[in-house]
Formats: C-alpha cells, sequence, structure tokens
C-alpha cells in the first residue's frame, strides 16, 4: 500500500470536470485508489467512480490522503498526485491546439448598445460555483443558521459599498438596480426559506442557499417575457455573492489592458459596478437581451456592447484579436488585415456617447422640406440628460418597467410622482408619453401562478385591468406630475377599441377623484393606444376616433406579426423587420392616423436605425422616436435626403412579396441614390451571410 497527502488547490475545486478526469487517469490501472479528506469529516471515495468523488465536497483547500493498494501502486499514486499538481489539467491549452481556429470567425448576436471597437478579449469567467452537500448535526444547526446570517450581512455591506460607487460613477439610474439586491437580502422568501432547509433538511448553508436560489430562479425560467425574464440575473447576482461570502471565496479581477474587450458567458449587474471599467472598450457575452441589466448599464456608460453569441465563449482566449460591431450585431475572432482595415474606418473607442457641439434641436427638415421630429426613448431617470444633449423633441417613449424593483413590489405613487414629474422637467415644451407598465402576471398577488404563454396571456393593458389598483396608482401619479409638464400616457397592447375604452374610464375615473378631493396639483393627459399587435392594425380605424395619438412599436409589432419571439436566437433569422406584411401593418396605421387627423410615433429599432428611417418616411411617419445617442445620426441622414425619393422607395418595397426580395431592393436603391450616406455595412445583409457563425 502506497499514500501521499496532498491539498486541492484548483481554483474551482473538486467538482464535476475534474473528478472525471481523475476517474480517467485512476482507471488506467489496476490499483484500487481511496481518496480521504484529513478535516475530520471521515469522508472517503473510489477515485474510479465520479459520483463518490463529487461526495468528498472537496474544494480548493481541502487536505486529502491519496491511498493506492495494488500491483500498480506506486505508478498510479504518482499519476494521481500529478494530475492534483497540474489542477487537473484544466489549464489553458496552448496556442498550437488552436492553429485551426486562428481563420476568422464570425458570430450573430444582438447588439444592445452601439459602437464598433476593435480591441482584445479579455475572458471573464462567471456562473455558478460548484457547491456541494454537508449533512450537519444536529448540535450544530444553530452555529450553521448564524454563518449564513453573517453572510447576509457581509453581503449587504458589499453591495451597500457597490451601490455608492455605482451612483458616483454611473448615476443614480443605475445604482437602483443594487437597491433592489438589498430588498432581495431582506426578503424573507429567500432568508427564511434558506434558514428552514437548514434545520429542516440538515444541510449546510451554502447548500441551502443553492437550492432555494434555484427554486426561485426556475420561476423565471418560465417567464417568456423579456423584461422581466432577465430579472432573473439579480436573484442569480445574490445568490453567487452570498455562496462567495460562505465559501470566503473572494472575486479576483485581472488588471485591465488598454484595449480589453470582455468576453463572458454573462455578466452579473455587480461584477460590472465591481470592475475597473476605465480601460474596457466593450462587452461580449453568450447570454443576455435588450432589456438585462448588464445591457442597460452598458448603454448608460456607452460600452459597446453585442449579447445572445450562444457558445462565443468557449471559441475565445485572453489575448485574442476581436472586433465588435453593435450596429450590425455581430462578433468578429482572429479578424484578417484586410477585415481590420476596413474597420478601423468605423470603429471608436469605448466612452460615453459623444455629444456633438452645437447640437440643433427640433425637427429635420428634408431637403425637400418635410419636417420631421426626432424623439427620445428613455428608460431610466440617468437618460433625460440625453433628451437635451442630442436635441430630441421631447420624450417619445418611456419605458416605465424600472419602476418595478423587484418582483411582486410597485414602487408607490409618491416614487412614481417624482420620476414622472422629473422626465416631464426634463422632456421640456414637446412634452413625454410614459407607456403604463408593460407587465404581465409575474408582477403583482398572482404571482405563483405561471401562464403557460405570458407574452400571449394577461400582459401589458389586461393585466393593468385585471389589476386596476396597479393601473390607477400609476396613472394618478402620471395626473398629478402632469402639473409639472406636458405628459401624454400610451396605453401597450391594445388588441381592439374595448381595451382602450376601458383604460380612459380609469383615467377620468382618477381624474374625478382628484377634482373632488380638491387637488389643484394635477392636469388632464392625452391618452394614445400602442399599435403592435395585428388585431390592432386591422382594426386601427377603430381605434383612431377614441384617442389622442398613436404609438407605432415597432419592435413588438414585428414579433406578434411573425410569430417570431425576439429574444429568442434560435428563430432569430425569422425576425425580419423589412418582411412585406410588416410594411404593410405600419402603412395602413399610418393612413388610419392620417384619416382620423391624429399623430403618430413610431419608436423601436426601426426608427433608430438610419436605412429604416428613410423607409418609415418614405411610408408617410414625420414623428419618429429612438435610443438618444442615434438622433444626431438620424438627423443628418434625413436632412440629406428627399421624402419623395423615400416614397417611391417605400412604395415598391410595400409591393413586393417577401423579406429577401425587400432587402434587396433597400440594398440596390439606397446604393444608387444615396452611396454617400449608405456604405454596404450600414444596410440589411444578403440572407446567405446573415446564416454565417
Amino acid at each position: 500500500m502506497a499514500e501521499r497527502r496532498l491539498q486541492v488547490t484548483s481554483r474551482l475545486g473538486l467538482h464535476a470536470r475534474a473528478a472525471a478526469n481523475l476517474v480517467r487517469v485512476a482507471s488506467r490501472f489496476q490499483s484500487s485508489l481511496t481518496l480521504q479528506r484529513l478535516d475530520g469529516k471521515r469522508e472517503e471515495a473510489d477515485a474510479k467512480s465520479i459520483l463518490s468523488i463529487l461526495t468528498l465536497a472537496a474544494s480548493r483547500g481541502t487536505a486529502l490522503r491519496v491511498v493506492a493498494s495494488g500491483v500498480d501502486e506506486q505508478e498510479a499514486l504518482d499519476a494521481v498526485v500529478g494530475l492534483f499538481s497540474r489542477d487537473f489539467d484544466e489549464t489553458e491549452k496552448s496556442g498550437a491546439d488552436f492553429s485551426q481556429a486562428r481563420e476568422e470567425l464570425r458570430c450573430k448576436g444582438l447588439g444592445v448598445s452601439e459602437g464598433v471597437v476593435i480591441g482584445r478579449v479579455l475572458r471573464l469567467q462567471e456562473g455558478t460555483r460548484e457547491v456541494y452537500r454537508a449533512v450537519i448535526d444536529e448540535a450544530d444547526l444553530e452555529h450553521e443558521r448564524r454563518r449564513f446570517r453573517a453572510a447576509v450581512r457581509l453581503s449587504r455591506r458589499q453591495l451597500e459599498t457597490i451601490k455608492d460607487r455605482a451612483e458616483k460613477e454611473l448615476g443614480r439610474g443605475h445604482a437602483y438596480i443594487f437597491d433592489a439586491h438589498l430588498l432581495f437580502l431582506e426578503d424573507a422568501k429567500l432568508t427564511r426559506d434558506v434558514e428552514d432547509y437548514i434545520v429542516r433538511e440538515r444541510a449546510n448553508a451554502e447548500w441551502a442557499a443553492k437550492v432555494v436560489g434555484d427554486r426561485l430562479l426556475s420561476i423565471y425560467t418560465e417567464i417568456n417575457d423579456e423584461y422581466l425574464r432577465e430579472r432573473g440575473s439579480d436573484i442569480e447576482d445574490v445568490i453567487q455573492r452570498l455562496l462567495a461570502n460562505l465559501t470566503g471565496e473572494v472575486p479576483k479581477y485581472p488588471n485591465l489592458s488598454g484595449d480589453a474587450v470582455i468576453v463572458s458567458p454573462d455578466l452579473l449587474p455587480s461584477t460590472i459596478a465591481e470592475l475597473n471599467l476605465n480601460h474596457v472598450k466593450a462587452i461580449a457575452t453568450d447570454a443576455g437581451g435588450w432589456t438585462s441589466h448588464m445591457a442597460i448599464i452598458a448603454r448608460g456608460l456607452g460600452l459597446t456592447a453585442v449579447v445572445g453569441l450562444r457558445d462565443f465563449y468557449q471559441r475565445t482566449r485572453t489575448g485574442d484579436q476581436i472586433i465588435v460591431d453593435a450596429q450590425r450585431g455581430e462578433v468578429v475572432l482572429h479578424p484578417s488585415k484586410a477585415t481590420v482595415d476596413h474597420y478601423r474606418l468605423t470603429a471608436h473607442t469605448a466612452g460615453a456617447p459623444a455629444v456633438a457641439d452645437g447640437v440643433e434641436p427640433g425637427p429635420v427638415a428634408t431637403l425637400d422640406g418635410n419636417q420631421i421630429s426626432l424623439r427620445a426613448n428613455v428608460e431610466l431617470p440617468s437618460e433625460f440628460q440625453a433628451v437635451r444633449d442630442f436635441g430630441a423633441c421631447g420624450v417619445g417613449l418611456f419605458r416605465s418597467e424600472f419602476l418595478l424593483s423587484r418582483p411582486g413590489l410597485m414602487s408607490s405613487e409618491e416614487e412614481q410622482y417624482e420620476t414622472y414629474k422629473s422626465l416631464a422637467e426634463a422632456a421640456g415644451e414637446h412634452g413625454a408619453i410614459v407607456r403604463l407598465f408593460d407587465v404581465g402576471g409575474e408582477v403583482g398577488p398572482d404571482l405563483k401562478e405561471r401562464e403557460r404563454n405570458p407574452a400571449l396571456g394577461l400582459r401589458a393593458v389586461r393585466f393593468g385591468l385585471r389589476n386596476k389598483q396597479i393601473m390607477r396608482t400609476q396613472v394618478r401619479a402620471i395626473l398629478r406630475a402632469a402639473a409639472a409638464g406636458r405628459l401624454s400616457l400610451v396605453v401597450p397592447m391594445v388588441s381592439d377599441v374595448a381595451d382602450v375604452r376601458a383604460a380612459k374610464q380609469i383615467l377620468h375615473e382618477e381624474l374625478d377623484q382628484l377634482a373632488a378631493a380638491g387637488d389643484a396639483s394635477f392636469s388632464k393627459v392625452q391618452i394614445g393606444a400602442m399599435i403592435e399587435v395585428p388585431s390592432a392594425v386591422l382594426t386601427a380605424e377603430n381605434i383612431a376616433r377614441e384617442v389622442d395619438f398613436f404609438e407605432l412599436g415597432t419592435n413588438d409589432l414585428v414579433q406578434y406579426t411573425l410569430a417570431v419571439d425576439r429574444g429568442n436566437d434560435k428563430v432569430s433569422d425569422w425576425f425580419r423587420t423589412l418582411h412585406p406584411a410588416v410594411l404593410y401593418g405600419i402603412s395602413r396605421t399610418l393612413k388610419a392616423a392620417q384619416e382620423a387627423a391624429i399623430p403618430v410615433i413610431v419608436c423601436g429599432e426601426m426608427a433608430s436605425t438610419p436605412a429604416y428611417a428613410v423607409l418609415l418616411v418614405g411610408l408617410g411617419a414625420v414623428d419618429l422616436s429612438m435610443i438618444p445617442a442615434t438622433i444626431p445620426r438620424v438627423r443628418a441622414v434625413l436632412s440629406q435626403i428627399n421624402a419623395a425619393d423615400a416614397r417611391e422607395v417605400a412604395a415598391r418595397c410595400v409591393g413586393l412579396a417577401t423579406a429577401d426580395e425587400v432587402e434587396e431592393l433597400v440594398r440596390t436603391e439606397f446604393r444608387e441614390r444615396w452611396p454617400e450616406l449608405f456604405p454596404p455595412n450600414t444596410l440589411p445583409k444578403p440572407i446567405g451571410t446573415r446564416l454565417e457563425f
């Protein structure tokens, strides 16, 4: 018999992948191999059984005894000890192993924060820590509960520090994210359930926190609503922080070089806030969506970001050259010299979006005199200043969902009032349009009742009409804030006139109540309808007679018209903005509004994209709302075209049969009519290249 003492030095400990490598090595020998813990827990494991190894729960620093017995025991012992010394062969492979992957690789994702940058990969691994179950003696249960409470207190102090830094560097509009994290730590649903699990199952605090966290996360994975589904990352963030503090692991972030592009499976909000971002140029992640907090923070910081890249992280190494092109929703790994030279013409360094000197406020005029209003889409108070900075004609869409600080808890009327008041003041004479909460059953009293398809279920106006007190509170706050400036409200996801009439009734009742209470600090507001589902398009003439304006949401209009989830990358190639059915819906809506003599504000990615904005003008749009930083670019393009030319191109597009035909016509016509305005990379890509990965 031969034996040796050693210590687990691998950062992740003896986890599943390391255990699998150990089994492969041990199984090459005839001798039996046993691992024994030396910390008094008396556990031992068969080194040839992966399940047996995992029961050791041997994290980094765990002391073990390796015992070999048999005809080749010394060779077996040396091989196992060598594997431990090499950290289970999990270090990054040499460059020679990647020789075949050095050719240029283009991967498609979703651009969530604009820009084009060239830099070097900095891999940042996050995600679930390896956590194992331990059985706690009855006499030690109270100690285990106290250990969990201490981790909660430490997590709270850390988050308060992060929140203070976020307020200074990112602004209060982003720091609210960490308010939500602090509230999670105070929520008995989390803390009580973890302590109950410790006692009931006699489990270690790490395991209990993971089990409870996984249960909460499972609720979010079933949510189809993109915005609320992304809030699951906040729960994950808090759970990961608790686990780190329970295990004593301190996050170590590398020093960032001057051209760092962070590549990660995902990035949690607190990680971004803790990183030194002075040298970060861009972010590229496998997961994430437009409404993830990572995307929101990236936009606020002006960091170029592309998300939803699936398994891109596994294809990279720290130091690889990379191009991140958020305009095209694409990253290029190992770009060729020709590709780099091409992108150097358009790349910019990261940082807050530049505000041009002497930004011209107000509408933009086309060459033939058409006046086009350019409004701002905003979702956080920290973006209010950008409304003025980029010369927006007020706020065309305020996404109020950030006021949902956590599931099941609505901001108070007073908190909402203060936000809407600030919005009205920032929007100035052009005013702002507040979208009523576009949420579903994931918020409110029926949180435990899962819908089979929330995206088509009790959401938006339907949710508000079923939970009228929530809608009344928001409407009342808007009415009060309207005394400070020009505010309007828009009802999301209306499907017919009945939805509009029901919402108007609540508006009128709240007006009457404020008047009866003798409160002079309120004002009437205009009410509009979001046109984003096919039934609203088909009945637009009827709806137009009931409202003061239309808000045409192109993102959801594409999604619902084509039955394509815009957050699902598996069907992203079917999400075709220039599909003839989408163009028909836009055209019909604009005509219905024109006949009723009401305005239409077109919002969404179409309005933010110069080529699509030209088509919208050609279809008859005169009021566009977009991300504030894109306003100067759209303004510059529209000021150099004739609306009559745009109408000719749009008329031909509407008559085509497929999205491919429309995109090809756009490429051809735009290159011929406005070659200096639309380089090839600013126009829709042919479908063949879109499918590249």
